[in-house]
């Protein structure tokens, strides 16, 4: 009896000593690839960073988020990227993100951000986005095999950049060729005002050596990718910002989405709407921040009056009475005109949120 007691106060002591041996890491139910359509700049990786770690941590390690950038070429949105939507909807990847004028080829509705002055301010942007409206273009994807799930700005407010001249009225594009990103709805308007729009999708480092040869004089463009592209050296106005808004869109395959537990449906969605309103955020802060750094360098911020403006929008709509009309339909940007603001993350200083 005592040596059987000794033998087992041994065996305890052993147990004690010995090393705890780690938890094999679990593995994954659910494998979510998701690719970017553009390169992954401040813009999106906190938001990014953390949808990976609230979707893993609150599935308990059942979904595994890989998150993945589409082959660079030294544009933001390279050939490869414009092919996301189709790959995402064919099955062979499970989530994209996506600018709204790459997936305009599925959607052209999808194109309404870049109808200028459609939209009032950032607030109003809100209202659209994460109301019955966003909601709405997000749910037209499933005609296309592709599960919508949240809206980003991936660049937010668009201004008019121009070389030589401020653009103080719709008078003073007439006869400029401006750089925009190729679809319908921003060729439109420009037509409409005697401007020539020249397509050069979403390639940042073309634009400088398209002004040096004399093929842009102006080019719709962000506070943000303007200061990060240096563009200062080649333009010295800023204009129109405010007019239309660089947004960008995040999807899922369908089948793959459909295949979820119903809870893991509703947490990509929740998650995603939530890294939106996070990107959205601090998009506002870093336009803000490099409005006032290239101001310091000496580029110019151009406003329209009030009764510019007005003139403006009359002479731009002929292009909503015709092909944005067409593009988008009526009833949409009656739809959009009519939603009421909504509220900008509170880490946005208000004076911000209104513009």
């Amino acid at each position: 009896m005592k040596a059987a007691c000794i033998a087992l106060s041994l065996a305890l002591m052993a147990a004690v000593a010995a090393p705890t041996q780690a938890a094999a890491p679990k593995t994954p139910k659910y494998t979510v690839h998701w690719l970017l359509g553009h390169r992954n700049l401040d813009f999106f990786e906190e938001a990014a960073k953390n949808f990976k770690k609230e979707v893993e941590s609150r599935s308990h390690g059942d979904i595994a988020v890989v998150i993945e950038n589409s082959r660079d070429t030294g544009t933001d949105a390279s050939p490869e990227a414009a092919d996301i939507p189709l790959k995402v909807s064919k099955g062979d990847i499970e989530m994209g993100h996506s600018f709204v004028d790459v997936m305009g080829g599925m959607d052209s509705r999808l194109q309404a951000f870049e109808a200028p002055y459609l939209f009032r301010g950032n607030a109003h942007m809100e209202g659209v986005l994460d109301g019955q409206v966003g909601h709405q273009l997000l749910a037209q994807l499933r005609s296309r095999h592709l599960v919508g799930l949240s809206f980003t700005y991936s660049g937010g407010p668009s201004g008019v950049a121009s070389v030589s001249k401020p653009i103080r009225g719709a008078q003073d594009l007439k006869g400029l060729k401006v750089g925009v990103y190729g679809d319908e709805v921003n060729a439109a308007w420009l037509k409409a005002v005697g401007a020539t729009p020249v397509a050069i999708r979403h390639d940042l480092d073309g634009i400088a050596p398209m002004v040096s040869e004399g093929a842009l004089d102006a080019v719709v463009i962000t506070w943000r990718n303007f200061a990060h592209t240096n563009l200062q050296t080649s333009f010295k106005y800023m204009n129109l910002v405010g007019s239309t808004y660089l947004v960008s869109v995040t999807y899922a395959n369908d089948r793959f989405f459909d295949g979820l537990p119903k809870a893991y449906q509703d947490l990509l969605v929740e998650e995603s709407r939530k890294a939106g309103r996070i990107e959205r955020a601090k998009t506002i802060q870093l336009n803000e921040e490099s409005r006032e750094a290239m101001l310091a360098k000496g580029v110019r911020s151009v406003a329209l009056t009030k009764a510019a403006k007005s003139a403006f929008m009359a002479a731009i709509r002929p292009a909503y009475d015709g092909a944005i009309g067409k593009a988008l339909g009526r009833d949409l940007i009656e739809k959009i005109r009519k939603t009421e603001d909504g509220t900008v993350a509170p880490v946005v200083p208000s004076e911000l949120a209104e513009r």
